[in-house]
């Protein structure tokens, strides 16, 4: 075997190719193995040495020396073009050149079986016939991209889906994965600029997209647009992000990141949790403020037909929210009241007139009840687990509060803080950090005192003595001296003055003390587990009102998702339509990785993704190399056989893994 190079006839650049010396009935001849385009390119001095790395893989020989590292890498990729392509004749018709019995058939020596190359499957085989059962191939077709672009496509979403990452980290991987085999792309010839172009081209079509993506999974799994579920969440930024006018710092980061602009990215979900629409935000949107774009948009949609229901949380909730939710005539709203609200239904919240949340067995009791007030349903709801949960974060926040305290205490006794101004600043920035326990908490203080009597009678006291005795009383009223130090030094003067003893002395220490006022704590915490909804469907019943409402969770759900698990965050952009398309994309993933798990819990699975694709891990593509002993190796590349636990989860998710390609190629 050799490396030559020959001139493309359409570019004239030198393409790589693998030749070898056969012998016909002509004399030697020779055949082409593999052409390698112009993206590999090996070093003129190497090729020798990489052809004869490469024959030895091929037929299973194992060199007597270790050979260089960028020798294997070089030859690694010839190897593997040549087992994905089948470049050569195939397995069959070569083994029956040697074998007078069934061509089938081969004798082999079973101590000199290999196996190498192994590539991940499981993940990407999933993630592949999901991309095929929502018909993001057609999709992307209508939006007039043309098949290369269609598979860059699909590589970056996958690549989000399954190992998430910026563009720079795809090319990497595919050589993790069995893109090649699955997907039938030559990753070798892949650059990483690709990648960025397509993200470009997404986002520009992404309202096509998103609209026929949706309409594909309505028609998929049954869905209803009947509720629509909405909430903010943010992605902040690596980088000052100068190019990107949507980024922006803000006090409301919240993964606690405020040291690093950010952009707010809008959710609207369906109720089973599918993505109807997104929208990105400069970085100091608020909750407030976003609804009325969105609702914008679903006045344009729902013009002529009955507007859904609209579900979001007390982040949302304002007096101009409201009557904006007013204008919008057949709109429906099931909101969370602020915080507070409650307190004008303390009478209703201590009657017996609440009705149990059923088929709730085996969770935390909720209790509701019914009330209209101004033409609007109030919900009033109690729960156990709530109320579990508040008071736990009741108990650490009062732990906190009187720790902080105590150490302060020993502080002012150590003589570490002793101005009363500083004092009582300290204490009321301790009280302001814990405002929600400390409004039922009594902290006072009281600054430390000292003062003499000199005897009335005779007693001559020294006069040295009574000047220190003045010199102390006028650094206690100038704050210049401690408690601590004034004890010393009324220690001293006792040992060395004799008379000291008829001097008297009122030395009253600090005191920094706290207790909880009963009254308050009773009032603060008579409403811990209990909160308010409110909505304006009144032909829904209580149950059913309440049961919409918990909906928000697979809001919740789906920004752990997205940030958690396709890399929603950290941002490494730093322009702006390339932060917007890092997003889109990010979004593409999570309608497949939904998808998935939406069709296990309709097979009675609650697996998330993040298990699945850790369990199929294992499931991979590789290469058997079978030495016969006619002299050829015969190289089958092929699927393994799915494990138990995998075959489970291809049923689960009605996938057929029987009929995975199979490569043959005879060395």
């Amino acid at each position: 075997m050799f490396f030559r190079d020959k001139s493309s006839g359409k570019s004239g650049k030198p393409v790589l190719q693998l030749i070898e010396s056969v012998r016909t009935e002509k004399g030697v001849r020779q055949r082409l193995v593999v052409s390698l385009g112009t993206r590999i390119d090996i070093p003129k001095e190497i090729r020798v040495d990489v052809a004869k790395i490469v024959k030895e893989r091929l037929q299973g020989q194992v060199s007597l020396f270790p050979h260089d590292s960028k020798l294997l890498a070089y030859a690694d990729k010839v190897v593997k073009k040549i087992q994905t392509e089948g470049k050569w004749n195939t397995a069959r018709k070569r083994v029956s050149e040697f074998s007078d019995k069934n061509p089938n058939i081969a004798e082999i020596f079973v101590q000199e079986v290999n196996h190498c190359y192994e590539r991940t499957l499981g993940p990407l085989f999933v993630g592949h016939t999901f991309w095929k059962r929502l018909q993001f191939t057609d999709i992307l077709r209508e939006c007039g991209l043309n098949d290369s672009e269609i598979k860059t496509a699909q590589i970056s979403v996958l690549h989000r889906l399954i190992e998430p990452g910026s563009e720079n980290d795809i090319l990497p991987w595919l050589n993790t994965v069995a893109a090649d085999e699955l997907l039938e792309v030559n990753s070798a010839s892949f650059g990483k600029d690709r990648f960025y172009r397509i993200s470009d081209k997404l986002y520009k079509n992404r309202e096509f997209i998103e609209e026929n993506l949706y309409q594909r999974e309505k028609t998929l799994f049954s869905l209803e647009d009947s509720v629509f579920l909405y909430d903010l969440t943010n992605t902040y930024f690596e980088g000052i992000c100068a190019q990107n006018p949507k980024a922006e710092y803000s006090k409301n980061q919240k993964e606690k990141r405020s040291d690093c602009p950010q952009v707010v990215v809008a959710l609207m979900l369906d109720g089973d949790g599918f993505v109807r629409r997104h929208r990105i935000f400069n970085g100091k949107m608020t909750d407030v403020k976003s609804l009325q774009h969105i609702m914008d948009s679903i006045r344009d949609e729902f013009d002529n037909s009955k507007k859904p229901t609209i579900i979001f949380d007390r982040g949302m909730v304002s007096d101009d929210n409201m009557k904006l939710m007013k204008n919008y005539e057949d709109l429906s709203f099931i909101v969370m009241c602020r915080s507070g609200e409650e307190a004008y239904f303390i009478n209703e919240f201590s009657s017996e007139q609440f009705m149990a949340i059923g088929g709730r067995e085996d969770k935390p009791e909720v209790k509701v009840s019914l009330q209209e007030k101004d033409n609007v349903l109030y919900l009033l709801c109690k729960s156990e687990g709530r109320k579990v949960k508040e008071q736990a974060m009741r108990t650490s926040k009062e732990k906190k509060l009187e720790a902080e305290l105590n150490n302060f205490k020993k502080q002012i006794d150590n003589g570490k803080s002793n101005a009363p101004d500083k004092i009582n600043q300290r204490i009321g920035k301790i009280a302001a950090t814990y405002s929600n326990v400390s409004k039922y908490y009594n902290i006072s203080y009281t600054h430390w005192e000292f003062s003499y009597e000199l005897p009335g009678d005779n007693a001559i006291i020294p006069k040295r003595l009574v000047n220190s005795l003045k010199i102390l009383s006028d650094k206690v009223k100038n704050n210049k001296i401690t408690c601590p130090a004034i004890t010393k030094k009324l220690t001293e003067f006792k040992s060395k003055y004799p008379k000291f003893d008829k001097i008297k002395i009122n030395l009253k220490k600090a005191d920094l003390k706290w207790e909880t006022v009963d009254e308050v704590f009773a009032k603060e915490t008579a409403m811990e587990g209990n909160y308010l909804l409110k909505t304006n469907r009144k032909d829904l019943t209580p149950d059913k009102i309440w049961k919409m409402y918990v909906m928000l969770t697979r809001i919740e759900s789906a920004f752990r998702d997205l940030k958690s698990y396709l890399g929603l965050r950290p941002n490494f952009h730093q322009k702006e339509h390339r932060v917007d398309g890092h997003i889109f994309i990010t979004l593409l993933a999570y309608h497949l990785l939904h998808s998935i798990e939406h069709t296990m819990r309709q097979a009675g699975e609650r697996s998330r993704w993040v298990t699945i694709k850790r369990v199929l891990s294992t499931h991979n593509y590789g290469t058997i190399q079978l030495p016969t002993t006619a002299g050829p190796v015969i190289n089958v590349r092929k699927a393994g056989i799915p494990e138990g636990i995998h075959a489970e989860i291809y049923k689960k998710l009605r996938i057929d893994h029987s009929k995975l390609p199979v490569r043959q190629v005879l060395a």
